[in-house]
């Protein structure tokens, strides 16, 4: 049987836990305009282009970039993008490892 101490201490820990959970889904909303957030699903360095899973949309998103942005990155590495969109494409402007 569960003290009512230890069933207020569970319920705040799954009220916090539910509020991560929250955060998470809507992280690229949170992150402001024109930003993604994911985990990196490819690198093409001579197409000049990245790929991440979005974490809000768990869909894959791809963006050009320069060869200079994409040195030091890499695959399952967690970033946050910065983009501009122009002729239906999605064009790097700042990627930021999290």
């Amino acid at each position: 049987m569960m003290t009512p101490k230890r069933k207020s201490l569970l319920a705040g820990v799954l009220v916090v836990f539910m509020t991560l959970v929250a955060l998470q889904a809507f992280a690229c909303e949170l992150a402001g305009p024109n930003t993604h957030i994911g985990k990196i699903k490819a690198i093409e360095v001579a197409q000049q282009s990245l790929t991440i899973i979005d974490q809000q949309m768990n869909k894959d998103v791809t963006f050009q970039a320069a060869p200079e942005q994409l040195k030091g990155l890499s695959l399952g590495q967690r970033i946050a993008v910065k983009y501009s969109e122009a002729n239906g494409r999605l064009k790097a402007e700042e990627i930021t490892p999290l």
